[in-house]
């Protein structure tokens, strides 16, 4: 918005949503379908392209992103029950403990802030981002524990074949 100079009201009137609902995608509480956010998008003048691609594999991102994967998939068949967010939470203690730098840090903050509102979808989005970003992310994951040594182990048995 932005960058385009469209303002919530603006985007509101040209759109025909309630400003409540534009102020709701706005920051990030709700999620548009994918009509809505291409005519968001249109109605600034802008259009979204979206490229498929393989994501280069680092070994060692690429193991961490397959072990946070499962991760992902087992707290979405479990879910995360108080204990669960406990552990995040001493986990990143601990973390928090032996990192230092300003990359660290504000990501350290973003999973404190995952945990303090318990967000579960934002949760998953970070264990399987496949940005620059999500890699940075879980160079200070506070997911350990959340794999039994045989599902870890699994894991990185599948990156063999």
């Amino acid at each position: 918005m932005e960058s385009t100079g469209v303002s919530q009201v603006e985007l509101s009137r040209l759109t025909g949503l309630p400003p409540s609902k534009i102020s709701r995608y706005v920051s990030g509480k709700l999620e548009p379908s994918e009509p809505t956010f291409d005519s968001l998008m249109s109605s600034m003048g802008v259009q979204v392209r979206f490229d498929v691609s393989p994501v280069p594999r680092e070994r060692t991102k690429y193991r961490s992103w397959l072990l946070h994967r499962r991760v992902s998939y087992k707290l979405g068949i479990l879910g995360v029950d108080d204990t669960g967010w406990e552990r995040m939470q001493r986990n990143l203690d601990r973390v928090r403990s032996n990192s230092q730098g300003q990359v660290h840090e504000r990501n350290m903050d973003r999973w404190q802030s995952l945990i303090n509102n318990r967000n579960l979808r934002e949760l998953h989005r970070v264990l399987v981002d496949t940005s620059t970003d999500g890699i940075e992310m879980r160079e200070v994951s506070p997911m350990g524990g959340f794999l039994t040594e045989s599902e870890r182990l699994d894991v990185l048995e599948g990156m063999k074949r």
